[in-house]
């Protein structure tokens, strides 16, 4: 379609000039508003296409940032042999002492070559003879007689899938001639009035849903395979019932164990809850402290139906010290006894982004360079940190304040140089903010030698629940997502602490009821039974190689 305003040569001809030098300033004008528009449009342009790269690889593409609590969840559930093999090769065959460790002792003698005589863990051995029958000793060349003059021995692995057996009590009772007093035989408390439950068979079920993450259903359907038929109705309420009467007050002691500590790490990730009260879908949080890179280390997650700063803030009220935490605005308001220290894995990550994003494009942006370079930078203060991580605490700590805080401030007078320059949507620009917002907390390292530059101990322990979250998509009730948060603290600071948890739980099911009548003034027994415990039954214990 022709437009209004072309004209023919003859009619610009007859125009006068300063009608033609009117409408060239108009043309100029007009091609001003022209370009800009194509500016903005351009970045635009550039902010969708890094965007849409952006959510392209953390969708499909391999993560390089382990704290990235989605890393390869949808290709694990369908590919997850194909993925170990191709990202880190295929392994050879493993020996037996790969296998079962040897126990490592303090004068341990060296074998003599060719013997095959490693200790191992209790495992048994089941020799299995192979002889030649009477009738085939005789040789095949010249008839002798064949005579034994050895043995070649080789170790298989066999593996017994689950047994059960029922256990039936009789419990004798006695009388009395005299007075008709009744007497019964000692005889262990049933875990729950009524119930077949027993402590091996609650720690099997604790075992499998809250330290592999496989749930209810399938354990149910597993235990169909071998004829017994338990409902993951029943298998949720005693787990829900366990929770209640038995470790509530270990979680308690565990939590003091907690605030004691000079720095604790904390993070929290969604849950669906199907009935809270609330209307459907309404997201609620699991939250997890930890202290793990100290003496008895402790992992423990709070359900809350919200991720208001109130919940951090009440479970926090007693405690005086640094907090490890990422950019969350409701870690940065509990109080004038906590220093919040802010996470440099989390300031890298939007630079990481970007480079993600925009190394492979034909023309290298300039927000490309600026994300390379902050990530040398970043990179850089970890490297330095964890050259010094052998050196004694006060030496460490004199090079932080002074090696290291110079590469922090010269990091920051880098970024805010170059944040007027780069499109503030762009994740260069998002990780320039958020240096620059976060800056007091990502100074907060600088306090102590022993605060680490990230929060990743948090973003480990928070992840391993969101694995067993991709399983069991939701949880029912208020109570469950109680229940499995005291669950999921047992099991992961049994694990932290060198344990087995299904024999850890398997023990704490057999000796916790026997102090459910004393008095709980009277609590010295839960000491021995905590995960660092030195009186808990070698047997609980992993054998370290």
């Amino acid at each position: 379609m022709e437009s209004k305003n072309t004209f023919t040569k003859e009619q610009l001809h007859a125009f006068s000039k300063p009608l033609l030098e009117e409408m060239v300033f108009r043309l100029l004008a007009e091609q001003e508003s022209l370009n800009a528009k194509i500016s903005e449009l351009t970045k635009t342009l550039n902010s969708l296409t890094e965007e849409i790269r952006v959510l392209r690889s953390e969708r499909f593409g391999r993560h390089t940032e382990k704290s990235t609590e989605t890393e390869h969840q949808m290709t694990f559930i369908f590919n997850e042999s194909e993925v170990i093999i191709a990202e880190e090769g295929m392994k050879e065959e493993p020996s037996i002492e790969e296998t079962i460790p040897e126990i490592k002792t303090p004068e341990r003698k060296s074998h003599k070559k060719g013997s095959r005589k490693p200790m191992l863990k209790d495992v048994p051995v089941k020799e299995v003879p192979y002889e030649l029958p009477e009738g085939e000793m005789v040789c095949s060349c010249c008839g002798g007689r064949l005579h034994r003059i050895g043995e070649d021995v080789s170790q298989r692995l066999e593996f017994h899938p689950a047994t059960f057996e029922i256990i039936e009590e009789h419990v004798s009772t006695y009388s009395c001639r005299e007075c008709q007093k009744i007497v019964r035989a000692p005889h262990p408390k049933p875990l729950f009035e009524g119930s077949i439950a027993t402590p091996s068979l609650l720690a099997g079920i604790m075992n499998a849903k809250f330290v592999n993450a496989v749930p209810y259903d399938r354990t149910s359907r597993a235990f169909a395979d071998h004829d017994v038929f338990i409902h993951k109705q029943t298998m949720a309420r005693w787990m829900i019932m366990a929770s209640e009467r038995y470790f509530s007050l270990m979680y308690e002691r565990m939590k003091e164990e907690l605030l004691a500590a000079d720095i604790i790490h904390a993070d929290e990730t969604g849950v669906l809850v199907s009935k809270d009260g609330r209307k459907a879908g309404s997201r609620s949080y699991m939250w997890v402290y930890t202290k793990e890179r100290e003496e008895r280390p402790v992992i423990l997650y709070e359900y809350q139906k919200t991720r208001a700063a109130k919940h951090a803030k009440e479970f926090l009220s007693d405690y005086q010290g640094y907090l490890c935490c990422d950019g969350y605005e409701g870690y940065h308001s509990l109080g004038p006894g906590i220093t919040v220290c802010g996470c440099w894995a989390h300031a890298r990550r939007h630079y990481s982004n970007a480079v993600k994003a925009l190394r492979d494009l034909p023309s290298r942006r300039p927000e490309l360079t600026v994300a390379e370079e902050a990530l040398r930078r970043i990179g850089k203060m970890f490297h330095m940190d964890k050259q010094w991580k052998d050196l004694p605490r006060e030496e460490r700590q004199e090079k932080r304040i002074t090696e290291l805080k110079e590469e922090v401030d010269s990091y920051f007078s880098f970024v805010e140089s170059k944040i007027r320059n780069i499109p503030p949507k762009s994740e260069t620009g998002k990780g320039l903010k958020y240096s620059i917002n976060q800056k007091k907390y990502l100074l907060g390292f600088l306090g102590d030698p022993d605060i680490p530059l990230d929060n990743s101990e948090a973003e480990r322990k928070i992840r391993n629940f969101v694995i067993s979250r991709k399983n069991f998509i939701q949880i029912d009730t208020v109570a469950g997502a109680e229940a499995s948060a005291v669950l999921f603290s047992m099991s992961e600071t049994a694990r932290a602490n060198g344990l087995k948890p299904y024999e850890y739980f398997q023990y704490l099911l057999t000796e916790i009821p026997k102090h459910q009548d004393e008095s709980h003034k009277e609590m010295s027994w839960i000491e021995d039974l905590l995960p660092w415990s030195e009186r808990l039954p070698a047997g609980i214990r992993k054998n370290q190689k």
